[in-house]
């Protein structure tokens, strides 16, 4: 063999050591990568969204008897007045809601307005950047909302209040049954009415459609059996299911989601100003105020009771008073 020879054999070798690391590398960079960048942003969404199915519990009840039908779920009301009215939400409008939220309708520099219209069901195309690579079809399969339901609170606290609201129903049951008989109407005084479930641990899991991917998604993208496989997207699926599971959970009392008269009512449970609102307090108020005068002159005689305000700032109708200011000085205008 001639020095000749020798020198243009070695240039062919690595020619061919060229095209092959090129190749390889080029696979690498412009189809495994994207596509993980991908698959991160899909389960960067599917954790987002579990973080929004606990939180929107805080916000939204399930149904009226959410808290066990205690005495003062009785206030609960769907009203027109937002200010009265009780938010409630099925599983099946949360679950929609989140699609449209995180899902559908979400693509590359596309905006999409929250509004009512979410729970109607999922709508709009999901984003066009979950597209393989290779296939160019969707990488979207479906979600999936799991453990929905409102537990028991895992705290021992919570115990010890359950106790608690057991101990005062017996000493306050004599109690009610006197005011009762008098015309008072307060059959949950001293209740201290917490929602001893609240405790909400839901499960999001999005699913890849594998079938989609180049070669179905079970085939080898590697020389297999002296033939190359379907697709590099393969290789993805050799051990995995395509599913993204997140977990959350979130304690919610449920404060914000109740109607003004529950508020009233909760207030009242521990402010007796109701107690006192009844027949035989006005013939006791009436009796007093003669040793004063008489009704028109007592101080005794005016004294009122009745249900707390509640309101966070003077109101009427459910609507905030005008305000008017003077030399910086602001006053509500009764």
């Amino acid at each position: 063999m001639t020095a000749s020879s020798v020198i243009l054999w070695q240039r062919g070798q690595a020619m061919t050591e060229f095209v092959v690391s090129v190749g390889f590398i080029f696979l690498v960079l412009f189809i495994i990568v994207p596509t993980f960048g991908k698959i991160l942003d899909m389960k960067f969404q599917n954790q987002q969204a579990a973080r929004y199915v606990a939180w929107e519990r805080t916000v939204w009840l399930r149904d009226m008897n959410s808290w066990g039908g205690n005495d003062n779920t009785g206030d609960f009301v769907i009203s027109s007045n937002e200010f009265e009215s009780v938010a409630m939400r099925s599983d099946s409008d949360l679950t929609n809601s989140l699609h449209n939220r995180f899902f559908n309708g979400q693509g590359r520099a596309e905006i999409k307005e929250i509004s009512s219209s979410d729970v109607d069901g999922a709508s709009g195309d999901t984003s066009a950047l979950w597209a393989y690579n290779q296939s160019g079809k969707s990488m979207f399969q479906g979600v999936e909302v799991l453990n929905t339901n409102e537990q028991e609170t895992p705290a021992i606290a919570y115990d010890v209040l359950d106790v608690l609201d057991a101990g005062l129903d017996v000493i306050t049951a004599p109690i009610e049954f006197m005011l009762n008989v008098v015309g008072g109407d307060n059959t949950d005084l001293l209740q201290l009415d917490y929602n001893l479930k609240g405790y909400y641990s839901p499960r999001v899991r999005t699913s890849m459609n594998t079938g989609n991917a180049k070669g179905g998604g079970d085939g080898e993208w590697d020389r297999n059996d002296g033939s190359w496989g379907g697709g590099i997207e393969d290789a993805i699926f050799q051990n995995w299911d395509g599913r993204f599971t997140a977990n959350s959970a979130i304690l919610a009392d449920g404060w914000n989601a109740q109607s003004v008269g529950y508020y009233q009512d909760r207030t009242d449970n521990f402010v007796p100003s109701t107690v006192f609102d009844n027949t035989l307090f006005d013939v006791l108020k009436a009796a007093a105020s003669i040793l004063e005068g008489g009704p028109s002159k007592s101080a005794i005689y005016k004294l009122d009771f009745g249900e707390m305000g509640v309101e966070p700032m003077p109101g009427e109708e459910a609507q905030p008073l005008d305000v008017s200011c003077d030399e910086g000085h602001c006053y509500y205008d009764e």
